[in-house]
């Protein structure tokens, strides 16, 4: 049985928005938008509501940890 997504939302700030796009886009995670357009057409004072919306689960693949530095 698939378990369901937590409906859980998470306000954040544009700035905290901006870090965790920037995040992904380090780590080449798959987005819509890239960071500049987000940071050129974001509102400054805005908030945004983050929710999950798609969980992908690799079965047929084993377990591989994220590796990553902090000096990166």
């Amino acid at each position: 049985m698939i378990p369901t997504l937590p409906r859980t939302v998470r306000a954040v700030n544009t700035a905290q928005l901006l870090d965790l796009a920037q995040e992904a886009a380090v780590h080449s995670f798959s987005q819509r938008l890239p960071v500049d357009w987000l940071q050129e057409h974001l509102v400054p004072e805005a908030t945004h509501y983050l929710f999950p919306t798609l969980v992908q689960r690799l079965t047929h693949r084993p377990e591989t940890p994220l590796q990553w530095s902090d000096t990166d």
